[in-house]
């Protein structure tokens, strides 16, 4: 099982695991859109000025590799569908894709990965439109400690404690809980 992520994810995990691309026990791939927007967009070159450092460990996956199957089906239909206006039926409001998220949701289901994504609108679509699944990127850290692909330290603590800092998204109690039993620590983000 591959776990595709999207570009808020990234910034989330590869502090963790700066491997996380490079090595296969970590199962995460993302798409060369997501690396675009990572070291071009003017926010995140704000707000996650340490990101340059990871350059060279995000290797998304090939456009060839991306486009095998159904993905353009997937994508022309995905873009029909936020064209023409489908609700969310969690939130009553329409879905609001942008176009790398669109790209990120058709390989998502074209290859059968599992999303991490802190937007709830996209993880919300793949399930709701294509039974897609998601995950968060705490249950993925989770994952990996179980694994022991990770150990914990005060240095990976400090990480957590950034995303508060940062804004990131909330995790889910299950997994901030889960986190607390696995590594002894104290959850401190968001």
């Amino acid at each position: 099982m591959y776990i595709l992520c999207d570009t808020c994810s990234v910034l989330m995990l590869i502090r963790i695991a700066p491997d996380m691309f490079c090595d296969n026990r970590f199962g995460c791939v993302t798409i060369q859109e997501v690396s675009q927007e990572l070291f071009r967009t003017q926010k995140f070159k704000s707000k996650y000025p340490w990101r340059t450092s990871y350059k060279s460990k995000i290797k998304p996956l090939g456009a060839s590799r991306v486009k095998q199957g159904d993905y353009e089906l997937y994508l022309q239909t995905i873009k029909a569908l936020v064209s023409a206006g489908i609700i969310n039926k969690r939130t009553g409001h329409f879905f609001n894709l942008s176009s790398v998220d669109q790209k990120i949701a058709a390989c998502s289901i074209a290859h059968n990965f599992t999303l991490t994504a802190v937007d709830d609108d996209l993880a919300d679509f793949i399930r709701q439109e294509f039974s897609g699944s998601s995950i968060s990127p705490l249950e993925i850290i989770n994952d990996w400690l179980e694994k022991g692909l990770v150990k914990w330290d005060e240095n990976l603590q400090a990480i957590i404690e950034d995303w508060d800092k940062c804004n990131e998204h909330p995790q889910p109690k299950k997994e901030i809980k889960r986190f607390e039993k696995i590594t002894g620590f104290k959850y401190s983000g968001p």
